[in-house]
């Protein structure tokens, strides 16, 4: 099977999976990401900042890599070893210039959206309200395959055509506790007892941290799973923008993905091969071998180029951040809220 025929129109889509074993082994706690409570909460849903849910039979999942951060992770290779596959388009304040590759909220950024590209930035998502996506590739390629959402102006939303998520099953949710010992006391120092009690908030007295989360234990298994939508890719017309998008899809997930130390205390190594499934309209699987796919967006990226004017390997387009516009955009949201 070549990469074309994952366009083809029984083809629904593509699913990976990747066991994964914690780099320390399975007796030491790994640690998700962290969130804060939800001021109208006040606490974490199971007292733990991790995203933990409880299945039917008891036993725990936790997140350890979010959809919307895997999608950071896979598009960071467009502003890297893969930056020559699509246009460099960016936004520069305060002397550092960010390209939309980097933006939290693509071509929908406030950021962005604060330069003299906003007109064409609207008309992008206008165009693809009505079937065009060709204006969104020529400013941002990558949010056809991640998504965007303009939800201050049009209200366009750019579906997401990849979802990857990292995810342990069956957890222990563990705390922990520190001291902090002094090198000095009170009288080295000479501090006064009011000043003693104020230093450990500036690191000079003792400090201690008290059933702190510590990460979980994991006793099931931890998967890498992401489901390519190649029947929204296929959708994008022309064809040749269809198979551009297959290949920033392909070479997010492969290349971008696939980096397993997510953060301090979580690192992830491959644990047995990978599996990787067409789904068929009809519900059936069947695994596949994907080809090369650099050489795939290389070759997909110059027709793009060539037969539909997506700007690669132009010189970059920095638009300067303009406060005018921020302050406009600012006013305009005080007076909805009025």
């Amino acid at each position: 099977m070549t990469i074309d025929d994952l366009l083809s129109p029984n083809m629904v889509a593509l699913h990976y999976r990747q066991k994964l074993e914690p780099v320390d082994g399975r007796d030491l706690a790994i640690f998700p990401p962290t969130y804060p409570a939800p001021s109208q909460q006040g606490a974490n849903r199971h007292d733990t900042p991790y995203v933990i849910n409880e299945l039917s039979d008891g036993s725990r999942i936790v997140s350890l890599d979010s959809v919307p951060s895997q999608a950071n992770r896979m598009e960071a290779c467009f502003a890297s070893i893969y930056a020559d596959c699509v246009p460099r388009v960016g936004v520069e304040a305060g002397g550092k210039t960010v390209m939309v590759t980097q933006l939290s909220h693509r071509l929908a950024d406030a950021a962005i959206r604060a330069t003299d590209l906003e007109e064409d930035i609207r008309s992008a998502f206008e165009d693809y309200a009505q079937g065009n996506a060709v204006s969104v590739a020529k400013i941002c390629p990558t949010a056809l395959v991640f998504g965007a959402w303009d939800s201050r102006d049009t209200r366009v939303k750019i579906p997401r055509l990849i979802r990857s998520e990292i995810v342990a099953h069956d957890v222990d949710v563990l705390t922990r506790s520190a001291q902090f010992s002094r090198t000095f006391n009170q009288e080295d120092l000479g501090l006064t007892d009011g000043e003693w009690k104020k230093g450990a908030d500036a690191g000079f007295a003792p400090t201690p941290i008290v059933d702190d989360h510590g990460g979980v234990r994991v006793r099931g298994d931890i998967f890498h799973s992401a489901v390519v939508h190649l029947g929204g890719i296929r959708h994008l017309e022309p064809k040749e923008l269809s198979a551009y998008v297959l290949g920033i899809a392909l070479v997010g997930l492969i290349y971008g993905a696939r980096d397993y130390a997510l953060r301090a205390g979580c690192w992830l190594v491959p644990e047995g091969d990978a599996e990787t499934r067409v789904v068929l309209r009809n519900g059936e699987r069947s695994e596949v071998l994907i080809g090369d796919i650099d050489e795939y967006l290389r070759e997909a990226a110059n027709k793009a180029r060539d037969e539909l004017g997506i700007p690669i390997g132009d010189p970059p387009r920095v638009a300067a951040f303009d406060v005018k516009r921020a302050r406009r955009a600012l006013n305009k949201k005080s007076k909805a809220e009025d």
